[in-house]
C-alpha cells in the first residue's frame, strides 16, 4: 500500500469513528450486556479500541519516513567533533 492510499484509508477510518461515536440507537437500551455492562459503555470501549487501532495504522502507514534525515544529522554532528579531537 503506498502512502497516498494509506492516508486515504486513515482519513476514512477517522470519519467512520466520528460517525460511529454518536450512537443514538443505543441511548434507550438499558439492558446490561454480559449481565453487568451497560451497552453504551461497551460501545464506547469499542470506539476507544478502534481509535487506538486507527492511530497505530496511521503511524505505520501514513507517517512520513525521516530515517534518512536522522542519519544525515548524526553524520554531520559527529564529523566536527571528530576533527577537533585529532
Amino acid at each position: 500500500m503506498n502512502k497516498s492510499n494509506g492516508k486515504f484509508v486513515i482519513i476514512c477510518l477517522v470519519i467512520l469513528l466520528i460517525i460511529l461515536h454518536h450512537d443514538v440507537w443505543n441511548w434507550d437500551n438499558k439492558e446490561p450486556v454480559f449481565g453487568f455492562m451497560p451497552m453504551a459503555l461497551l460501545w464506547q470501549s469499542g470506539i476507544s479500541i478502534g481509535a487506538g487501532v486507527t492511530w497505530f495504522l496511521a503511524t505505520k502507514i501514513a507517517w512520513p519516513d525521516f530515517s534518512e534525515d536522522v542519519e544525515e544529522a548524526v553524520v554531520t554532528e559527529s564529523t566536527p567533533a571528530q576533527e577537533g579531537a585529532e
